[in-house]
């Protein structure tokens, strides 16, 4: 019986040597490396956020901060004592900031393409700091106006003053619509699906650090609202975001709904020029509403503080192939018409080929096999370990010289 046991017992821990060591055992050569992760990148820039032995004769100035909001800055310096300061950015934009010793001052509202003056004024001193922008990019499109400052998400996310100038805007694609609390941008991510939607959402400020990343269990459908802490979005579902916790709030059921609201603590949808009171997955018709796209860049907002940006929520693991394909005979795959890459939250797959292609990811006791029509993108969750990269396509099997590692 012992024998038995030491038999048994064995031969467990030999599966779990093999299955632990299989897991990390690749043909592949080449590693298909990850996408710098926002979040990281961030960081490592917000090293150079220092104003420590700068004084107000002589601030460290940083133009576009994070990389993806050209029409901001910073001004970072000390005080001899808590002193306030006061900007004023081309003459019409000015705001007072109340008192500190270590200042990290945003500068929001430059012109492109234009010598833009910016006054920092504390302790009875005054800095003029001139900053040249470059131009738009040139597919910007349409610079829409319906007040002073008005927000749209066209090409890209942008708010023009009275004049229809542009005075703020993001230089990467941002999805859906845009809405604006204090410094806070709400936005959906820049990770699309197959359908066109977005993975999730951003609360991001002017200068484009993203606070937070809020990955939904289905897509987001480009319609948001925020209000007292919480992010309300239109997505297979009504739902109510916790943008501290991140936790997800089912609010009821998303009848093809087009627009979401919060007036005076009551969350209003509407479709067809009918809006409608969600309460307790009840709905019940009420007058017509309208939500402003018209902010201040500065509103009631202190200075600058470094916070460290956070993701929340997880993707859903994505559907396989239902059928097996074996991998057994294979050719060697050297054609450049099907592309990979890899993010923090998927891989993506682009077929160029024009014909039927399958990705087949594989490890010891561990194929997972996706349809590729024209693009696939396979969620990270639920893979673990190293895979080597195969494709079908046409029926017949090809192994790359690739592998990924989750």
């Amino acid at each position: 019986m012992k024998r038995s046991y030491i038999f048994i017992g064995g031969f467990l821990i030999f599966i779990l040597i093999i299955t632990i060591v299989g897991s990390n055992i690749v043909t592949g050569n080449t590693s298909i490396k990850k996408e710098k992760d926002i979040l990281s990148v961030q960081s490592n820039k917000e090293v150079y956020f220092n104003g420590y032995g700068y004084s107000l004769d002589n601030p460290n100035v940083i133009i576009n901060p994070y990389g993806n909001s050209p029409l901001t800055g910073i001004a970072m310096f000390e005080t001899s004592d808590y002193s306030e300061v006061s900007i004023s950015v081309n003459g019409d934009i000015n705001y007072t900031f109340g008192k500190n010793k270590h200042h990290i001052i945003p500068i929001y509202g430059l012109y492109a393409d234009y010598d833009n003056t910016i006054v920092l004024r504390s302790e009875n001193k005054e800095k003029v700091i001139n900053i040249k922008t470059d131009k738009l990019p040139d597919d910007f499109g349409e610079v829409l106006c319906d007040g002073n400052y008005s927000f749209y998400n066209g090409n890209y996310p942008y708010a023009s003053d009275i004049n229809g100038n542009v005075r703020w805007y993001l230089n990467k694609k941002y999805y859906g619509d845009i809405t604006v609390y204090k410094d806070n941008i709400i936005i959906g991510n820049d990770s699309y699906t197959e359908d066109n939607h977005s993975t999730g959402i951003y609360r991001m400020n002017f200068l484009g650090k993203v606070y937070g990343e809020y990955l939904l269990n289905n897509v987001y459908y480009g319609n948001s609202i925020y209000d007292d802490g919480n992010i309300y979005a239109l997505s297979k579902n009504i739902v109510m975001i916790d943008s501290q916790t991140g936790t997800i709030s089912n609010l009821g059921k998303n009848d093809n709904y087009s627009y979401i609201n919060v007036i005076n603590g009551n969350v209003i949808v509407g479709k067809e020029d009918k809006f409608y009171s969600v309460k307790d997955k009840k709905f019940s018709e009420v007058e017509s509403s309208e939500k402003s796209n018209i902010y201040s860049f500065y509103d009631g907002i202190s200075e600058y503080k470094i916070v460290k940006g956070v993701r929340y929520g997880k993707l859903t693991t994505t559907n396989k192939y239902d059928k097996d394909i074996s991998i057994i005979k294979y050719d060697k795959y050297d054609g450049k018409d099907i592309n990979i890459k890899m993010d923090v939250n998927r891989i993506s797959i682009y077929n160029n080929t024009g014909k039927e292609v399958y990705l087949i990811l594989d490890k010891l006791f561990d194929k997972r096999i996706y349809e590729v029509k024209d693009t696939k993108y396979v969620n990270l969750n639920g893979l673990k370990g190293k895979y080597t990269i195969y494709y079908r396509i046409d029926g017949k099997v090809y192994k790359t010289d690739y592998y990924i590692e989750v």
